[in-house]
């Protein structure tokens, strides 16, 4: 009989003690490194083992783990010590950390075996060998942190390539991440034609099993390239000698789900455990890294041009405040358009909302149709004839008449690219024309070959929201249409603005990328916001943010750390984020140090921007302080002392928010 310590994917700061038989394990094997199903709470889990020893002090009864799943240890030391950091620092535990990294498969399936190698190297630019010069010889120096800020086209992945030969050559493990592998599919295929079946991937769209069977290639030491979004960062690589963060910038490479972790920060950390190196880059830095770059403790390398002499594109910005609502493309975008297509070139039209409108308001009385589980409008979809939250997915038909007046005329207002596709069709009839959104890459079985055949000009029209915008180069598109640029300002957050300087000048990247000097058109109600202007560049763009940052007290200036608390009953949802501001204000209080204690503000209980999400209603605090460590203790120190919340309600911590809704 052993005794093993289990960390199981559960909201509790701490292991579980169960007895293996014998019969469990015959050979007297060590566990340690190895998973195992476990009843618990009439539960069936998967647990992973984290010590072990032959008696045990516990006093409860030990129940018989019910089966050991592995034949081998499938996770390393250096990851329980990873995922202790990730559960100390994002509050979580540490089996939900190890849950991050441990795929659920229990049968590994491998992926198709690919050709070989096909993919020469390619001759680096003047600014590309310096960047790669530089780096290389600031890495013998020590130094280990790294920005490549390059602007769009200027072959910034090229750098990263070299780096990763560099690497391999030297007995070492490359960690490469992309915002959404979906949407990244051509950075994969360089990396897979330049190194083969040494890259793995690793994310959530495959099957557990095939999951299981790339992460083991990995774990055995056959593949030493892990790509993937940000769950490929804690890829099993104990030689890991070089992390790379594509599109840094990326709001993707934050999790929405508990552990709340940041890629970035994470990577940081890891790479110190392993003596590592990290990249960043991207053509539109977050305003956090650009900080930290200009400050010295990220090392910055610039591309200033584009590979191959290719010319940033000429960017016009067309006023629509004089628009008329009915109208989707203005005069001059249509006309742009139309000239574009009889001349054989492809147009791509970003529109980041999907479905045909925002909303059906009601003609009489301007009621708007709600979600009835959500804070939020019902969007309407053509294609489904349907309403739809995007928040829960609930679905409605279309109201035969107003909730409240009985109306039955509504109007459909706002346009997503249900609607400008419909308007593109009919105004250009004849060109080919796709549709990339959400909704559409779904159901798609082979969004790969839609996209080869977009490179290879046999689609005219992209019309998409942001996933349009992110990583993908198509050489046949010389004209950009930003349809309303404004969608991404009238998001009430600290960083709307650099999502929609980073939005709008990624999707004017993908202009003129080849050839002849290519065209971006903004449509806007806001022509001389610093956001829209991209044509003024970064540099302008971050002047103007980092002043409203210091200005508002936002990070990078103040670090936060937000409190959700979330109840199917509102009241319930009320008084318990009134308990925490209230233990908070106590504990706050009663902290010795004084200069610390001013450090701290404390900003709730309040209902969050969405009060309802799926038939949960939010409250929240805000904790905030230039000190980091300040309010992590303080929070740390809440979750020990306060009460059990009642059923049904749950308590979300989330350090460094990316947004505040």
């Amino acid at each position: 009989m052993k005794y093993v310590e289990i960390a199981l994917a559960v909201p509790l700061d701490r292991t579980f003690t169960y007895a293996v038989t014998t019969e469990q394990n015959p050979d007297n094997v060590p566990l340690v490194g190895r998973r195992v199903l476990v009843n618990f709470h009439n539960r069936k889990l998967i647990g992973y083992v984290v010590n072990e020893s032959d008696t045990t002090d516990s006093t409860y009864q030990i129940k018989n783990v019910e089966k050991v799943i592995d034949e081998a240890p499938i996770f390393y030391p250096f990851m329980k010590k990873f995922a202790d950091w990730i559960a100390s620092y994002y509050f979580c535990s540490v089996g939900e950390a190890l849950s991050l990294m441990i795929p659920r498969g229990i049968r590994p399936k491998k992926l198709p075996v690919l050709p070989p190698r096909t993919s020469l190297p390619t001759t680096l630019t003047p600014e590309q060998q310096a960047a790669y010069d530089g780096i290389k010889n600031d890495l013998q120096h020590g130094q280990k942190m790294f920005y490549l800020y390059g602007i769009t086209g200027s072959g910034k992945t090229e750098v990263y390539i070299k780096l990763m030969e560099d690497t391999l050559a030297a007995g070492k493990s490359v960690i490469f991440l992309v915002p959404e592998i979906a949407m990244s599919y051509q950075t994969l295929e360089r990396l897979q034609a330049r190194f083969g079946n040494q890259c793995a991937v690793l994310h959530s769209g495959l099957t557990g099993s095939m999951r299981l069977g790339e992460y083991l290639r990995l774990f055995n030491g056959e593949a030493r390239v892990a790509v993937g979004p940000r769950s490929a960062l804690f890829a099993p690589l104990p030689e890991t000698g070089l992390i790379i963060i594509d599109e840094e910038h990326d709001n993707a490479y934050k999790s929405d789900e508990s552990p709340r972790f940041q890629a970035r920060s994470a990577a940081f950390h890891l790479a110190k455990m392993m003596n590592a190196a990290v990249v960043l880059g991207s053509a539109t830095p977050s305003v956090e890294s650009w900080f930290h770059a200009q400050k010295g403790f990220l090392k910055l390398y610039t591309l200033s041009q584009r590979y191959q002499g290719a010319m940033l594109p000429e960017v016009k910005i067309v006023d629509t405040s004089m628009l008329a609502q009915e109208r989707i493309l203005s005069s001059e975008m249509a006309s742009e358009i139309n000239r574009r297509l009889q001349n054989g070139e492809q147009v791509l039209l970003l529109q980041n909302r999907r479905g045909f409108s925002s909303c059906l308001q009601c003609s009489a009385c301007k009621t708007v149709i709600e979600c009835p589980r959500c804070s939020v409008n019902l969007t309407y979809h053509q294609a489904k004839k349907k309403l739809i939250c995007h928040r829960c997915g609930y679905t409605s038909g279309i109201p035969t008449a107003c909730p409240d007046c009985g109306e039955k005329k509504f109007k459909k207002i706002g346009a997503g690219t249900e609607r400008v596709e419909d308007e593109v069709r009919r105004t250009f009839a004849g060109f080919e024309l796709v549709r990339i959104d959400y909704d559409t890459v779904q159901k798609s079985k082979n969004l790969q070959e839609t996209f080869r055949r977009i490179s290879d000009g046999e689609i005219k029209i992209i019309i998409g929201t942001q996933i349009i915008a992110k990583g993908l180069h198509f050489p046949g598109i010389k004209f950009v249409g930003i349809i309303n640029a404004d969608l991404f300002l009238n998001i009430p957050d600290f960083k709307s603005a650099e999502r929609a300087f980073a939005l709008i000048t990624q999707a004017a990247g993908r202009a003129g990328r080849e050839g002849e000097r290519g065209l971006v058109m903004v449509q806007t109600i806001n022509p001389d916001h610093y956001a829209i202007s991209i044509k003024d560049g970064f540099g302008t763009f971050y002047t103007n943010e980092i002043f409203y940052r210091e200005a508002t007290e936002m990070p990078p200036f103040f670090r936060l750390i937000r409190l959700v608390v979330r109840s199917s009953d509102e009241n319930t949802a009320k008084s318990e984020c009134d308990k925490l501001r209230r233990l908070l204000d106590w504990l706050l209080e009663t902290m010795p140090n004084q200069e610390e204690r001013k450090s701290i503000e404390i900003m709730g209980a309040a209902p969050c921007l969405l009060t309802r999400i799926n038939n949960n209603f939010r409250y929240h605090i805000l904790l905030k302080s230039k000190n980091l460590q300040s309010i992590r203790k303080i929070v740390k120190q809440m979750t020990k002392k306060m009460e059990r919340l009642p059923k049904n309600s749950y308590l979300e911590i989330d350090t460094d928010p990316t947004d505040l809704f």
